[in-house]
């Protein structure tokens, strides 16, 4: 690389990163901040010091699992490339330089995945109602075709997909439904789309 910048340590702007921490059942044990910070840094996400983890607020959503808001220290290389300072690559904790386009496109694959189970779980409770009632259910919106379906096929209920936007559904035949997601990108009919039948095609 030219011109690359020197190594600079810092938080991960403006970001906070959501961890969810499983409790274990011992005694009525709660998490703080304290014991969140030390859970983090000792994770499998990077070797954090302690000093590296600062953690903003701790919320027990039970009695075996909390949402842990806190920003990570990381390091950032830059190369200036024709007169603009570009990222090129990140380090969490102690682990090795990873590219930021390859860090990007990983995360859109896991998400992808996620969304793709999740769009499973959707067809599985259209084809629980269909064998239930012997059609699919009326549907204007997807909105619509949740409230159908939670709580009795459908549970617990889902709304959006792995990057938080809101799925969609449309009637795509006689008896056939299409989930949608809108992808990496948010936007409905791009090419990332990530597109379900319910029922699949007849052989």
């Amino acid at each position: 690389m030219t011109e690359m910048s020197s190594r600079r340590r810092k938080f991960l702007p403006g970001a906070i990163v959501l961890f969810s921490v499983w409790i274990n059942a011992c005694g009525g044990r709660t998490i703080n901040k304290n014991s969140a910070q030390a859970l983090i840094a000792n994770s499998q996400l990077a070797p954090f010091s302690k000093e590296d983890v600062y953690v903003e607020s701790v919320n027990q959503t039970g009695a075996r699992d909390a949402i842990v808001e806190a920003r990570l220290k990381a390091a950032f290389r830059f190369e200036k490339v024709q007169g603009q300072w570009v990222m090129r690559e990140v380090r969490l904790g102690d682990r090795p330089w990873e590219n930021v386009e390859d860090v990007l496109r990983a995360l859109r694959v896991v998400k992808a995945d996620e969304t793709r189970s999740t769009m499973d779980k959707i067809a599985a409770a259209l084809e629980a109602y269909r064998s239930r009632n012997g059609r699919l259910p009326e549907f204007r919106d997807y909105v619509s075709l949740c409230d159908k379906l939670y709580p009795e096929y459908l549970n617990p209920l889902i709304r959006v997909d792995a990057w938080g936007n809101a799925l969609a559904a449309f009637v795509a035949g006689p008896n056939r439904v299409r989930l949608v997601s809108a992808g990496p990108d948010g936007k409905l009919g791009s090419a990332d789309d990530i597109q379900l039948s319910v029922p699949g095609p007849e052989n």
